[in-house]
């Protein structure tokens, strides 16, 4: 009886490690080596508890792993909208689990390694293309601080970073829990094919990044302050507040940004202050970019002004908002990218910037330079300082981003964060210089979620031989019996 409770308490540890290591890695400062570890605890876990606590066990680790980022999704969306995301995120990752031990149990080797990673892989990719959040919430993101792991992006986005850090965990864990026997043909076969994949993922990203040496560009300044309590209601103001800034930053040739609803304006008055800031950065020679929330007769954009050196003037709306905060304005549809002779310089506003399908819309327009106002929540301002990092990753191009209660940085296509400066109660501006390279679009900037659409497949071909859909294939010989 004795030893019956103790395996039951090491199981639960181990379920208990596991899910330490994915509150580690969905973290607001994630540490990227935890996500590559686990999955395996869990598994050996699993398949060592009688069939009665594995769903306790693998809901443990995914309501543990959750939960680091519960408070976050409370002060964004409230209580009901954080509670569904740790009950979805339990169940995503207790049914992945379940799923491979399934596998594990009926002998299938290669569906069993392949089984987490393909299904995480296959989850982002729906909420690519369904959330509302973009691609928020993705473990990929874990891996923003292992820059080689993250080049595999401008080839498959954010599913191909999920399938390669998960296959690693999965392989360890069934090796461990099933004694697999890497002399026998079955299990040599998937261990080098897993590790033939990883090591091709890492050979491929430090490849990309040496030599990788973009060529200096547009020198660019990023003002922002958490210290205006209220937005200017009309640009008497905003000039009174961010006017002298700019005059000392403003230089010919470069580019002012300024961070996401900075003035709130009436309808009425928009006009007449874009052609007075249009008329300011021609005298400058330079491109002003400014985040203007404004209030029309029935209904309210949020916007940037895009005062060009020319005196001209655009404005870009957000396609999107954040559910709940921005629940009373309406979204924009299309984007904005000028072009100068050179690689286009494209504009978008936050949040746009957590879908990978808006990135992919400005590498179809040639946009190389990305201008990003922003305004964060101040506990997220590292992690969605790198989901826009990623972004460039994906398709190839430099970015600038701007933040209030958040980061401001200027990146590279490699996600080479240049410089940043994190906001504050004083008035600051991080001046230095956009990395420019013309080159063509990625891959993935090309054609998309092309692997992640596999995975999609591949995840439903799984679910149908989990459910008896397929004849059972030729017994593997790479394992000894649990």
């Amino acid at each position: 009886m004795l030893g019956v409770q103790s395996k039951a308490l090491e199981n639960y540890g181990l379920s208990v490690l596991s899910g330490a290591l994915l509150a580690m890695s969905y973290a607001m400062h994630p540490i990227w080596w935890a996500a590559w570890l686990a999955p395996a605890p869990v598994i050996v876990a699993t398949l060592r508890a009688p069939v009665a606590h594995r769903r306790w066990l693998t809901l443990l680790t995914g309501v543990i792993g959750g939960a680091s980022s519960f408070s976050y999704h409370l002060t964004v969306g409230g209580w009901f909208v954080a509670l569904l995301i740790l009950m979805l995120v339990a169940l995503a990752w207790s049914s992945a689990i379940r799923l491979s031990t399934i596998f594990v149990e009926q002998r299938r080797l290669f569906p069993a390694v392949l089984a987490v990673p393909i299904t995480w892989a296959a989850i982002d990719t729906l909420l690519i293309h369904v959330s509302p959040h973009g691609s928020a919430g993705s473990i990929a993101y874990s891996q923003m601080n292992a820059l080689p792991v993250i080049q595999i992006a401008s080839v498959g986005g954010i599913p191909a970073i999920t399938f390669v850090v998960l296959l690693g965990g999965s392989l360890v864990g069934i090796m461990f829990a099933t004694k697999m026997n890497l002399t026998r043909q079955g299990g040599l076969m998937v261990f080098a094919a897993a590790v033939a994949v990883i090591g091709a993922n890492l050979l491929f990203g430090y490849m990309r990044l040496s030599g990788a040496t973009p060529a200096s560009g547009p020198r660019v300044a990023l003002i922002a302050t958490d210290g205006i309590r209220s937005q200017p209601h009309n640009w008497d103001a905003f000039r009174r507040a961010y006017g002298p800034v700019i005059a000392r930053v403003v230089e010919p040739g470069s580019i002012v940004l300024l961070p996401e609803g900075v003035v709130r304006l009436p309808d009425a008055v928009i006009d007449q202050g874009a052609r007075s800031l249009a008329a300011y950065a021609a005298q400058a020679s330079a491109t002003i970019v400014v985040g203007v929330i404004v209030d029309e007769a029935k209904r309210v954009t949020n916007r940037a002004l895009i005062a060009r050196p020319d005196g001209s003037y655009r404005w870009y709306v957000k396609q999107h908002l954040v559910p709940g905060v921005e629940a009373g304005i309406t979204p924009g549809t299309s984007a904005v990218v000028m072009h100068d002779g050179m690689a286009g310089i494209g504009v978008a506003i936050c949040k746009d910037m957590h879908f990978p399908t808006l990135g992919r819309d400005y590498a179809h327009e040639n946009a190389r330079l990305m201008l990003v106002p922003a305004n964060d929540f101040d506990v997220d301002d590292w992690l969605t300082a790198r989901m826009t990092v990623l972004r460039g990753v994906e398709v190839g191009s430099s970015i600038a981003r701007a933040a209030r209660h958040g980061i401001s940085f200027v990146s590279d296509r490699y996600g080479r964060v240049i410089a940043e400066r994190r906001s504050s109660a004083t008035m600051g501006a991080l001046v230095t210089r956009m990395p420019t390279d013309p080159g063509d679009a990625t891959i993935y900037g090309k054609f998309g979620d092309v692997f992640g659409w596999l995975c999609v497949l591949a995840w439903m071909l799984l679910l149908g031989l989990r459910l008896g859909a397929f004849p059972k294939p030729v017994r593997m010989t790479g394992f000894e019996k649990p």
